[in-house]
């Protein structure tokens, strides 16, 4: 069965062949199922349409109701994450990303320890936490573990809004730890649904999924200005810290206006990008920035202050001095330095 292999993505032609991908002696070369697996597959095209239909919802810019972009599936002992294609020469390809089964450690992920130490200390407690990178670059099994590791480590709950949930981070994180795991159908459900938690839930950790719209980035930034005991963690892709901080504000604007910048300079507390072809001696994070809103010394508050108003002035260019600045501080003095 499928179950038995080890692969990363299924894909599905329109002529009802099967290639895996990510496969361990193959890596990125698309391979044919095995013909043991053909009968597994075979009705799973008709299954897929089924899921996406009843997953329609009502666009709110059109009034007209649209399929999900990508749904979460379960087939066979697997979730997938799901999404299609109408090739233009034959028909609709389906292409499933197999989801992880369980939630890792964050310190086992391959990022710096000093990181994964600082961003699980208690003092980590509020404002916005953005894990950045290229498609497929393992943002959201960071960002999950960090919702994880710090539930378990310093309890309370946490609520997630994704589209579609991919992680198993529902369900209890320690003694005093628990997630309540929601989809939403579209961004745009993003600002009731968050007004809601807030009202009904005050959760310790908001964890947006991705952000791929001006909705979700409005939300990020606001909902991040709201408890100083309250932690948003989210995703966005960009190839560098400065370009995931543009696509952020840019779609934030588009709402907020000038407002975007200062709630973003007044909000942030982390963002890491995450390279998982860089070089090692990195370890998985190329660029980082932390904001702590509570700083060890003198000389770590002004840093942060001045990082903050270039934030509010979008200076964004001017970053990488301070990124490698950081980076330097860190590994002279570790992590009392910052």
């Amino acid at each position: 069965m499928l179950v038995d292999l080890s692969f990363s993505d299924l894909i599905i032609l329109p002529d009802g062949s099967a290639r895996l991908k990510g496969c361990p002696e193959t890596g990125q070369q698309l391979i044919p199922v095995p013909a043991d697996c053909t009968d597994e597959i075979k009705d799973l095209p008709n299954r897929l349409t089924d899921a996406v239909l009843s997953r329609r919802h009502m666009d709110p810019a059109t009034g007209m109701r649209v399929e999900s972009g990508t749904i979460r599936f379960h087939h066979q002992g697997i979730h997938y994450r799901v999404a299609d294609i109408q090739d233009v020469n034959s028909g609709r390809t389906w292409f499933l990303r197999r989801l992880a089964e369980r939630v890792p450690d964050l310190t086992g992920l391959g990022l710096p320890p000093y990181l994964c130490e600082w961003l699980l200390l208690e003092d980590q407690r509020q404002g916005l936490v953005l894990v950045a990178g290229a498609q497929a670059s393992g943002k959201t099994t960071t960002a999950s573990a960090l919702v994880a590791g710090r539930l378990m480590r310093h309890g309370g709950h946490g609520v997630t809004f994704e589209n579609p949930a991919e992680l198993p981070l529902g369900g209890s994180w320690g003694e005093h730890g628990h997630c309540f795991q929601t989809e939403i159908q579209g961004e745009h459900e993003l600002p009731e649904q968050i007004k809601r938690a807030h009202r009904y839930a005050s959760p310790n950790i908001i964890f947006i999924g991705e952000i791929l719209t001006k909705y979700a980035a409005l939300e990020a930034l606001r909902v991040a200005l709201g408890s100083k005991q309250q932690l948003v963690v989210a995703t966005i892709h960009g190839l560098d810290v400065i370009a995931a901080l543009e696509r952020l504000i840019n779609w934030a604007q588009e709402f907020d206006g000038n407002n975007a910048c200062e709630n973003l300079a007044n909000s942030l507390l982390a963002i890491i990008l995450q390279d998982l072809e860089g070089e090692p001696k990195w370890q998985k994070i190329s660029q980082y920035l932390l904001l702590p809103f509570v700083a060890p010394n003198p000389e770590s508050s002004m840093r942060v202050k001045g990082i903050r108003a270039k934030l509010r002035e979008r200076q964004f260019h001017s970053l990488h001095d301070d990124m490698r600045e950081l980076r330097n501080r860190i590994a002279d003095h570790g992590l009392k330095a910052i």
